[in-house]
């Protein structure tokens, strides 16, 4: 296990450890009268320091244990920091650590249907048996530097080692992160670069609703053209690859799906 990791563990005990010392510093008693709060407190103030003491290191200690995956994790570790698949900690696969909200899914193009998990059932053919089917995507088995091999399922389920890594753990975060950010690169490359103000950031100003407002200046009133492209709103709420949410999908005239995914500042965060 790397360093990093271990400081993080470190400075959750060292600001346990501050906070114990700060506390006892503080006098056993405080009243209304020499803090000239008021009445209204003052049922509170009168009430021991010790006890208020002693139920704030009990909040934090419960505070310490409901996130304390977050706490020891630096929010700069990365796959990368591990060796081996082997070497990440087990509470880093728990899929508790990311609430739905924050979970970051698995881009469509990085799906796999050729795995046997992937195939969907559809109905009877005319013979009686059984139809399946598997949209077409890239193949699904990859190399992520520090874990090696991934498998990716049509459902977006991943598979390292032959064990499922679950949403809303670190690891599938991660790795999510690791497809995302590729997605991201891929999708931002087919706008072209008149409509974009940095390689991956698209110019929102050079977009405008029927009223000739820009998409920098308002998100009402959508769509917001520029010749064949468009901008519509995503109103999904999912997740980039860079933590933001998605707020815009790019569109080319003609095309049967988005070009791109950007978050409100017009950053390409995912295909």
């Amino acid at each position: 296990m790397k360093k990093k990791y271990l400081k993080g563990i470190t400075s959750v005990v060292s600001s346990a450890l501050l906070f114990s010392t700060i506390s006892t510093a503080i006098p056993s008693y405080v009243n209304a009268e020499t803090t000239n709060i008021g009445n209204e407190n003052e049922e509170l103030l009168s009430t021991p320091l010790g006890e208020v003491e002693e139920l704030n290191q009990d909040q934090l200690i419960n505070e310490l244990i409901e996130s304390d995956i977050k706490l020891r994790v630096p929010s700069s570790l990365s796959l990368e920091d591990f060796e081996s698949f082997e070497d990440i900690p087990k509470e880093l696969f728990e899929p508790n650590y990311y609430s739905e909200e924050e979970i970051i899914y698995i881009p469509e193009s990085y799906l796999n249907p050729y795995h046997p998990d992937s195939l969907v059932t559809i109905g009877n053919s005319g013979n009686g048996q059984i139809q399946t089917y598997a949209i077409a995507a890239a193949a699904g088995i990859y190399a992520i530097p520090g874990i090696g091999q991934v498998t990716i399922t049509i459902t977006g389920a991943i598979i390292i080692g032959g064990a499922v890594i679950k949403a809303g753990s670190w690891v599938y975060n991660q790795v999510s992160v690791y497809f995302s950010k590729k997605a991201a690169e891929k999708a931002a490359s087919k706008i072209p670069n008149d409509l974009k103000s940095e390689d991956m950031q698209v110019d929102l100003g050079k977009f405008k609703n029927k009223h000739g407002k820009s998409a920098k200046e308002t998100t009402s009133s959508p769509p917001f053209t520029n010749g064949k492209w468009r901008l519509e709103k995503d109103t999904a709420g999912h997740i980039g690859y860079n933590g933001e949410k998605k707020a815009w999908k790019v569109w080319k005239k003609g095309a049967s799906e988005r070009t791109a995914s950007l978050d409100k500042n017009g950053n390409v965060i995912d295909e």
